[in-house]
């Protein structure tokens, strides 16, 4: 099969497009309430000292398509990305979505290095 093909059949629901935006939006809105006045202190003593959302740059690490694993039977779509400080431009973390077959959020994951 092609893949055009299996992309087509994968992203039907959903464009590929349409869960990056999501995911980056999402991870978007989490460090500005993370970072606003009232933030959220517990997940701001994970990043580094002085740390400010200027500071930090997301890029897109992957998509990956799980045809079956032993935790989740069916079809998942995993959308990687990964936040760097931008002055030094170190990997500080990822931030990932997992959705389902019909492109519905199951799982999302912040990991901070």
């Amino acid at each position: 099969m092609e893949t055009n093909a299996l992309e087509n059949l994968i992203f039907a629901r959903k464009s590929k497009t349409e869960l990056i935006d999501e995911t980056i939006l999402s991870l978007q809105c989490l460090l500005h309430e993370t970072f606003s006045e009232k933030g959220r202190p517990e997940l701001k003593s994970e990043f580094p000292r002085n740390t400010c959302p200027n500071d930090l740059r997301i890029k897109l690490d992957n998509v990956v398509v799980y045809i079956e694993s032993l935790h989740k039977p069916g079809l998942s779509i995993e959308v990687i990305l990964d936040i760097f400080i931008h002055s030094t431009k170190s990997e500080l973390g990822t931030y990932s979505h997992i959705f389902n077959e019909e492109g519905n959020l199951v799982d999302e994951m912040l990991v901070i290095n």
